[in-house]
């Protein structure tokens, strides 16, 4: 029997934003923990034991150090009940190679975020979702709550796709993986939370701005190619999707090696770090008080969350350790291509946002 090549070398990606913590990170993730529990979202104690040990209380308490308790512990569920149900229905579960399931058990989801009081929740994943949207009612405004809800809508649709893809055996193109992977990683709703979190609504004439948008798509894509980068060693082993990850397209797309697929990554990762700060800075010029929290809470997540998937026991798993770096780079990657747009059609558009070009 041929041995599995060896996992590539991660490098260190750079991320030049602040890093924090909420004081209160443990209480929150124990908490989470009980209410795992209580729904039972997993499907044996392996399961159980790997989702306990996860801290979703940590990246919670990263990505928002100065959050209120009670919506910090509602995002911890939510992102516990995310992590649960993305290991259960669209990575290593049955139902992730059937388009059928999938979209039978989507359209149950879509009813509960649209109205909790009367869909039906016959299952575990149903009840704890009903559970976190009637908590959502009391910690949110119409406003926060319906952009939360578009952005997990657009996460459900998602999973259609991926597995629609796998059903078939359908290798996407590296254009439209980045495009649809946007939405179906689930990172945009990232970019929702902290209004929840903190309490402010970013004002309609801000969040439909086209630089907008295009700064969240970059926010998310920032978050998602490092997420890929980190967690490959994880999805490589227990994934059923062979294309759904970045490395593997791009190894497959441009008839390269893994550790040639892992530096492409790695330098994509740093044009996109090097747009996010320019469009950051340019949007900052004129923006207003809530625009200007919600860029600086766009900052914590992206640290958060390469902050703590370095050391989660979700991608490090200490049974079969990860070989992950430690800490951001000191400088890009490759720098002297940082400010070159990708060539990639799907994502092209976002350096056509700059003024100063």
């Amino acid at each position: 029997m041929t041995s599995p090549a060896p996992a590539p070398k991660i490098p260190q990606l750079w991320v030049p934003l602040p890093s924090g913590i909420h004081p209160g990170w443990r209480e929150i993730d124990e908490r989470s923990a009980v209410w795992l529990d209580r729904f039972g979202l997993y499907s044996d104690r392996a399961q159980r034991e790997r989702l306990m040990r996860i801290s979703v209380g940590e990246i919670t308490s990263r990505g928002a150090p100065a959050g209120r308790p009670a919506a910090l512990q509602w995002t911890s569920d939510f992102l516990m009940w995310l992590f649960a149900f993305d290991d259960e229905f669209c990575d290593e579960g049955p139902v992730a190679a059937s388009p059928d399931a999938t979209l039978l058990i989507i359209t149950k989801l879509q009813r509960i975020v649209e109205v909790p009081w009367a869909a039906p929740a016959d299952d575990s994943y149903s009840a704890a979702l009903r559970e976190l949207r009637l908590r959502l009612d009391h910690l949110t405004t119409p406003v926060q709550t319906a952009r939360w809800a578009a952005s997990f809508r657009a996460y459900l649709q998602g999973q259609i796709w991926m597995a629609a893809n796998s059903a078939h055996g359908r290798i996407p193109s590296l254009s439209d993986h980045l495009a649809v992977r946007l939405d179906s990683s689930g990172v945009k709703i990232f970019s929702t939370l902290s209004e929840i979190i903190h309490g402010y609504d970013l004002p309609a004439a801000d969040y439909e701005r086209h630089d907008i948008r295009g700064f969240v798509e970059v926010f998310a894509s920032i978050i998602g190619w490092s997420n890929d980068l980190i967690s490959y060693h994880k999805e490589r082993q227990r994934s059923q999707d062979s294309f759904g990850n970045i490395i593997d397209l791009i190894a497959y797309e441009r008839k390269c090696s893994l550790d040639e697929a892992v530096s492409e990554t790695a330098m994509m990762h740093t044009r996109a770090m090097t747009l996010y700060l320019r469009l950051r800075d340019q949007i900052l010029r004129d923006a207003g008080s809530e625009l200007r929290r919600w860029i600086t809470d766009c900052d914590s997540w992206i640290r958060a969350d390469y902050d703590w998937s370095l050391t989660t026991s979700r991608y490090v798993n200490p049974e079969d350790p990860a070989d992950l770096p430690a800490g951001s780079a000191a400088s890009p990657f490759r720098e002297r291509e940082a400010d070159h747009p990708l060539p990639i059609p799907s994502v092209a558009w976002w350096w056509t946002l700059l003024k100063d070009q």
